[in-house]
């Protein structure tokens, strides 16, 4: 009786080790196989193709762990998406909705949005559970994807947006330049004050038509390579800036600069045109600016800087010290209030500065540029996934 109830604990510990073995077996394969497919999708990854393709070109790996039934669809910048895939069969057997089926929002709101279902061959067990992992992995694939091209894209829009806002205010300083010159002549009581208008006029058309060209390039979306960094003089860029904005001024010093033309002519036009009217006031002093260079320490390249005064012709106009560079904010009426932003922007893209501080009757700016080559400064980016359950 003992032997009996000891052979029949024997051959179950045998059929319960053989059935250990076998399944272990099976699990160590669909484990290697599952290795394979998350490879294969790994690679997928890394051959740039479209998002809308990624899904497809999946599907061989997605067969493979048991999937029957693929289908992505939704809206892409305003184009449908609606790819099916799996045999025609399960096609029309396989229902879209159910035990079996798995489904995932994917999206970048307002333009992408993108549906992806899955329907397995089996309701559970680790089969499925294998197979979900893989479509995770293509889940992950596809967000990262639609965020790639999605990001691409709004960088370029704020890009052009950014673009824009030069143009606009460029446009306005060029056409602020064609009503003085208007108004130069349109005011010379006699044939000496209109030759001497005409003689302003000869001496600053070679700086319009230069910053005309400029803006004829840039609205052409034609390449400029008028940012790229030039060793130039300051002196000469301010005084040709000066003239163009119609001032006569007293310029002491020099220096010179390693500082792109095209940002560098932007910004000394935004301020200078911006400020224009404050020296224009029959009461104001003429404008006295001054060049050096400031030496260099171990955490600033040497700069060199322009310093100067800008009078507040009504106190009433003045804007608050902390919204001086704030886009948008004018202290004169009809004003953009983008003079002093852009000058400042450009200028920063240039590797220097632009400040300003209230002090009694008006402003004082100092305006630096570098003197040298300086390296640019890293930029950085920043992805989620969670299946929607199935009702």
């Amino acid at each position: 009786m003992v032997f009996a109830v000891l052979t029949s604990l024997s051959l179950v510990c045998l059929a319960a080790g053989i059935t250990l073995l076998i399944t272990s077996a099976s699990l160590s394969r669909r484990a290697r196989r599952f290795h394979q497919g998350m490879q294969a999708l790994l690679q997928l990854g890394s051959q740039g193709l479209e998002p809308a393709d990624i899904a497809p070109a999946a599907w061989p790996v997605l067969v493979s762990a048991g999937w029957r039934r693929l289908r992505l669809e939704g809206d892409w910048f305003g184009s449908p998406i609606d790819a099916d895939c799996g045999p025609r069969s399960a096609r029309e057997s396989q229902p879209i909705r159910g035990p079996r089926t798995v489904i995932y929002d994917i999206g970048s709101e307002p333009d992408v949005k993108l549906t992806l279902t899955l329907v397995h061959g089996a309701a559970g067990g680790e089969r499925r559970m294998f197979a979900e992992q893989l479509a995770r992995v293509l889940v992950l694939l596809l967000e990262a994807a639609v965020r790639a091209r999605t990001g691409a894209i709004s960088a370029a829009l704020a890009e052009r947006a950014r673009l824009t806002l030069y143009l606009q205010h460029d446009m306005r300083n060029l056409a602020q330049w064609v009503g003085w010159v208007c108004a130069d002549f349109g005011d010379s009581p006699d044939p000496q004050a209109l030759l001497n208008a005409a003689n302003r006029l000869r001496q600053n058309a070679p700086l319009a038509q230069e910053r005309a060209n400029r803006l004829i390039r840039s609205l052409g979306n034609m390449p400029r390579t008028d940012d790229r960094p030039l060793m130039i003089s300051l002196r000469d860029a301010v005084l040709k800036a000066t003239h163009l904005a119609g001032l006569q001024v007293e310029l002491s010093g020099d220096a010179t600069a390693w500082v792109g033309p095209g940002l560098l002519a932007r910004a000394l036009d935004n301020l200078l045109s911006n400020l224009a009217p404050n020296w224009r006031d029959p009461g104001a002093v003429k404008p006295a600016l001054r060049l050096d260079t400031t030496p260099g320490t171990d955490d600033q390249p040497p700069m060199a800087q322009l310093v100067f005064f800008s009078p507040w012709p009504d106190p009433t106009t003045q804007i608050p010290p902390d919204k001086l560079f704030e886009p948008f904010a004018s202290g004169r009426p009809g004003g953009l209030g983008l003079g002093l932003y852009q000058a400042r922007r450009s200028l920063r893209e240039a590797g220097g500065d632009l400040r300003a501080q209230p002090v009694t009757g008006g402003l004082h700016f100092v305006l630096t540029v570098p003197t040298r080559a300086t390296a640019p400064a890293p930029v950085s980016v920043a992805p989620s996934n969670t299946p929607r359950p199935v009702q």
